[in-house]
């Protein structure tokens, strides 16, 4: 009798490390706040790079991860590294912010549809996204609220989005989710 193949199978933890207390408990209101905190922590960086600033469902912040570190004119972040201290630190909102070195806070195209991303992923996880700061490098001490600016705009469900106007046709057409993905594909994932 052939004996049963017995395999492994790790168990994990989850866990969020402090790596230091950049901020008060004081909530955030507006976008000057933001600016405020990120702006210390952005401002000065010679390649762009994004933080997400989760906060507890008072406005106080529960922690802010740079969740990635690009080059001097772009940086690539997903929304699933975004999200992840979101999630470890059971935040109910978060505010995204990143630099541009340049000292240009005008938001690319490539902002816009993180942005616009991240506004899907928030919808459907029911968090709220409630901004998206764009910081000047350098000395200029200058920041764009996409909020403000009103590239973001409140939906009636609370929720914030972006607004149809700025919705980039290649965020809805560049990756193909869902079944599309897998047409013309047997089950077990292999290619005819």
């Amino acid at each position: 009798m052939a004996r049963k193949s017995i395999f492994s199978l790790p168990v994990v933890s989850v866990r969020l490390n402090v790596d230091y207390k950049l901020f008060s408990d004081e909530p955030i209101r507006t976008p000057g706040d933001v600016y405020n905190l990120a702006g210390e922590l952005l401002r000065d960086l010679d390649r762009e790079s994004i933080a997400v600033f989760n906060l507890r469902a008072d406005g106080r912040p529960a922690s802010c991860h740079i969740a990635g570190v690009g080059t001097v004119d772009s940086c690539v972040a997903h929304p699933r590294e975004l999200m992840k201290s979101t999630l470890l630190t059971n935040s109910s909102s978060i505010i995204l912010a990143h630099n541009h070195p340049s000292g240009e806070v005008t938001p690319s195209r490539e902002d816009i549809t993180l942005t616009y991303r991240m506004s899907l992923v928030c919808e459907l996880m029911m968090i709220r996204l409630l901004d998206h700061i764009i910081i000047a490098g350098g000395k200029r001490e200058q920041y764009l609220s996409m909020m403000e600016q009103g590239i973001l705009e409140k939906k009636p469900s609370g929720l914030v989005g972006l607004r149809d106007d700025y919705i980039p046709a290649a965020a809805e057409r560049r990756m193909p989710y869902g079944s599309e993905l897998y047409k013309g594909r047997p089950r077990g994932g292999k290619v005819r």
